[in-house]
């Protein structure tokens, strides 16, 4: 008998472990719990996709041409945080027009020293053989990386649900667990659109003391234009939850319920006033369709983590190959576009000064 309620009770322990479904929880306190766990672990990797294909219709009235243009992003991401280092490696693809191009990245931010290091490798099929793209290295301050670890984390475990819902924010917890990559999960859902950008630009003006429109030089006009161009905005984002850990297990974003009507009209009314005369029978109309823009981005927390920067780096920087950051000078395009084309005042005054005496 014993024996039979030893086993009865292991039994119901294991159960317990495979189904941690709990129908008691909420949206709120699988993301409380969810955000405590993570800000615990140590290191993690991760794999990012993301697939934005659009397709733009362009027509006269009688004849339309459809042009394609696909983006992808194919990553492996991992990070630690003793110490604390960073790992990005991939490819990004663009598709368009008849051109398929694909750029190969490595990205590493580690710790030498006491300081946080940057490497960066790139190699664009457009112009660079394959093996033979060109190393980029400096230190984060370089990047405009400037962070203290400490503080970001504790300003990132500070945040809570009811900080979310301030910022317009809500999610909803389904009924039954979910399936993610074979992982029983929780599975939190939310949906951003126009009114929610509205509520998170105010709440991010009250932090920030002051009109981020104005900061950005954006006025009021060109601010309510971009508002009614996001009229149909739908964000779609989904949260999955490990039932066993309640760590993070993946997350999905799409656009795919967009309505388009408010931008396709305005990209219309742009077209047709450029290409189209009042002599003319025909109307220039332009219609964006999003076939699938979405981001999937999976989460692992169980495998050792080491992150090491190539030999070949550090070979291409001894041989002066690399590139310092720190030595890139930033384009700034007000100067250095008018610059290159001479286009300032006096060349303007000089040639209204032509045309007169002309």
């Amino acid at each position: 008998m014993k024996k039979k309620l030893v086993l009865g009770i292991l039994g119901l322990g294991a159960a317990s472990l495979l189904c941690g479904f709990d129908s008691a929880e909420t949206a709120e306190s699988v993301m409380e719990k969810m955000q405590e766990n993570a800000a615990s672990a140590e290191n993690m990797t991760s794999e990012f996709d993301m697939n934005f294909d659009v397709s733009v219709a362009i027509g006269d009235g009688s004849t339309t041409t459809t042009i394609q243009a696909l983006v992808t992003a194919d990553l492996d991401i991992a990070a630690t945080l003793d110490p604390l280092a960073t790992s990005v490696t991939g490819t990004f693809g663009i598709s368009t027009l008849g051109t398929d191009e694909t750029i190969a990245m490595q990205v590493y931010m580690v710790t030498e020293d006491d300081d946080l290091n940057a490497y960066i490798y790139t190699e664009d099929s457009s112009y660079d053989e394959e093996g033979a793209g060109t190393w980029q290295y400096g230190s984060a301050s370089d990047l405009g990386i400037d962070f203290d670890l400490d503080s970001l984390l504790d300003m990132s475990s500070s945040y809570d649900y009811s900080d979310l819902t301030e910022w317009g924010i809500t999610f909803d917890l389904a009924s039954e667990a979910a399936d993610y990559n074979g992982t029983e999960c929780y599975l939190l859902s939310t949906v951003i659109d126009s009114a929610n950008i509205t509520t998170i630009l105010d709440k991010a003006e009250e932090l920030a003391g002051e009109e981020l429109t104005e900061e950005a030089g954006l006025d009021d006009e060109t601010m309510d234009m971009i508002l009614e161009l996001l009229d149909g905005l739908q964000i779609k984002i989904e949260y999955y939850v490990d039932t066993a850990t309640y760590l993070p297990a993946g997350m999905h974003i799409d656009l795919n319920d967009t309505d388009m009507t408010a931008i396709n009209t305005f990209a219309t009314e742009m077209l047709s006033a450029y290409f189209d005369s009042e002599d003319s029978d025909t109307t220039t109309t332009i219609e964006i369709i999003l076939n699938d823009t979405s981001m999937d981005y999976s989460v692992s927390y169980e495998d050792a983590v080491e992150i090491t920067v190539p030999q070949e780096a550090y070979d291409a920087i001894a041989s002066g190959e690399a590139e310092n950051l720190g030595d890139l000078e930033v384009y700034d395009y007000d100067e250095d576009y008018d610059d290159e084309y001479d286009y300032d005042d006096d060349t303007d005054e000089d040639l209204s000064s032509d045309t007169a005496n002309a």
